[in-house]
């Protein structure tokens, strides 16, 4: 198992970088759109060709999932992230620098569902299935949002803070998604809604993404979302039975 793991991760990685230089070298995208999103993606189709003896399906649609499903899936994640919208206002956190993602709005708003799409292929539709066949939920949605997180370079050097938050954050979000697509075969549409929720939303805190208080707001909400997720479904994070 580790060893399709590490080759799935060397493959984003190697997708990342060279969709990144790319986009750098041709000038064909702003830089708001990130093409190397779809590092993930290419990264999974490659190692499920390679390992194809493994029998592991990427499922897109999956039949069995009720349409509710996927309302939830996008009204969860937007209704958390504007609680945290709301919060970091009340807090009156401002931005030290502005950001010029406006100037490209359009663009950004056609390219969200297919960044979504990109990193989903990967990450669940792969990488958490592949997982979810030898360890328990909680251990691989961590492991998961531990591997989820550094390939958004440009916060890491943001400072230690921001850092521990936005992996909370990202384990957060991995933990979340984990129970809602799990027994959808980790369906890749469900998983880049709720994906395409998150990028939407962010995009009124767009000003303070790079701000270490709003991150550890943005990260303590979620955290305790997640907490949440994992008491009320101890049966598939840790095997237990509800009491």
């Amino acid at each position: 198992m580790f060893l399709r793991i590490g080759v799935f991760y060397v493959l984003t990685w190697l997708f990342l970088m060279l969709l990144g230089g790319i986009q750098e070298a041709t000038g064909i995208l702003p830089p708001e759109i990130g093409l190397a999103q779809w590092g993930p993606g290419f990264a999974a189709l490659v190692t499920v060709v390679l390992f194809r003896k493994d029998e592991i399906k990427i499922t897109f649609i999956s039949k069995d999932t009720p349409p509710q499903r996927y309302l939830w899936t996008a009204l969860l994640p937007a209704g958390v992230g504007f609680l945290v919208y709301l919060l970091s206002t009340i807090l009156q956190i401002q931005s030290t620098a502005t950001s010029g993602v406006y100037t490209q709005m359009i663009l950004v708003l056609i390219w969200t569902p297919l960044g979504a799409l990109g990193e989903e292929i990967g990450w669940r539709g792969y990488l958490h299935k592949k997982l979810d066949t030898r360890l328990r939920g909680l251990f691989s949605a961590i492991l998961v949002g531990f591997l989820w997180m550094p390939i958004h370079i440009t916060f890491l050097s943001q400072g230690l803070l921001l850092l521990i938050f936005l992996a909370i954050w990202f384990i957060s979000l991995s933990i979340v998604l984990f129970a809602l697509v799990h027994d959808t075969e980790f369906s890749v549409l469900a998983a880049t809604i709720f994906h395409m929720a998150i990028n939407f939303i962010n995009l009124l805190i767009i000003d303070v993404m790079y701000e270490p208080m709003f991150w550890v707001i943005n990260g303590s909400v979620w955290a305790f979302v997640a907490f949440v997720f994992v008491l009320f479904n101890r049966e598939i994070f840790l095997g237990l039975k509800k009491a």
